[in-house]
């Protein structure tokens, strides 16, 4: 039985900074951090949170650049938040406001764990992902990045280190709509890795399209959720919302022409 779905958002002092997924504890470090390299159009987001007692509690999480302009990332990562922005090459972006889905519900992990963002400049990168369209990912292999907590799949997520990771599994299945990926099943791959506390919103990609956002991940064992061997990662699927990301990035692509900077989001909010 499956259960005990977690977030993978942090939250933090704005001081605070976490990074990137479980590896392979035969494999190289180093071969995660140059394949994170090559994900250039995933990078870290943040901003605030709360405050509580005269302190800013920030929140922490990564996201997926698809156009100049536009970011997707997970719908739980912004939440609340405000003052968020995105770090590109050094480059602080602000985040000017975000879209969810109406389906999207904070307390329950699901399918609708998607928000998109639309930044105040350009963020200016070699590649800009295509979504991913088709309905056959499982069985693929997949690339994952973000700029979770990492360690290795055997005592799972322990370190923070400022370094986006990236690596790669296949999509198992399907489960609540959510593309599924497991440490478990062999033979691994040759990056095997696994999505920790702050991959949220980061990229899950096939054939170099975004074809799933990271959401969340989950045990069938009862164990603990820390990204070790037992633990599977959860994905908001992008082919089933394709429809809807497309109207989304035509109409925001117009704004910059046009010099609008508001937006009534309920126009949008329509599944």
């Amino acid at each position: 039985m499956r259960y005990l779905i977690f977030s993978l958002a942090i939250l933090l002092g704005l001081s605070g900074f976490t990074q990137a997924g479980t590896i392979d504890p035969t494999v190289d470090d180093s071969k995660y951090i140059e394949y994170g390299s090559q994900h250039e159009c995933v990078v870290p987001i943040r901003g605030t949170y709360k405050e509580e007692e005269g302190k800013k509690i920030g929140f922490f999480g990564s996201a997926v650049i698809v156009r100049p302009r536009i970011i997707l990332t997970a719908a739980h990562v912004l939440g609340e938040g405000k003052n968020a922005q995105i770090t590109l090459n050094e480059q602080k972006i602000n985040l000017l406001f975000s879209l969810q889905l109406k389906k999207y519900n904070k307390d329950k992990m699901g399918p609708f764990d998607i928000a998109v963002g639309y930044l105040e400049e350009d963020a200016l990168i070699d590649f800009y992902p295509e979504l991913y369209s088709e309905d056959d990912e499982i069985g693929k292999v997949c690339s994952i990045s973000g700029y979770g907590m990492t360690g290795n799949y055997k005592y799972g997520a322990k370190l923070h280190d400022k370094k986006k990771r990236a690596g790669s599994n296949v999509v198992k299945e399907l489960f609540n709509g959510m593309l599924v990926c497991s440490l478990g099943d062999k033979p691994h791959t040759s990056l095997e890795f696994m999505v920790a506390n702050g991959d949220s919103g980061g990229g899950l990609f096939i054939d170099q399209k975004l074809a799933g956002i990271n959401s969340c991940i989950m045990t069938q064992k009862g164990g603990t959720l820390n990204s070790d061997i037992q633990d599977e990662s959860c994905h908001t699927r992008i082919s089933i919302h394709k429809d809807w990301l497309d109207i989304i990035i035509k109409e925001l692509e117009k704004i910059e022409s046009s010099g609008k900077v508001e937006i009534d989001s309920e126009y949008f909010n329509f599944l």
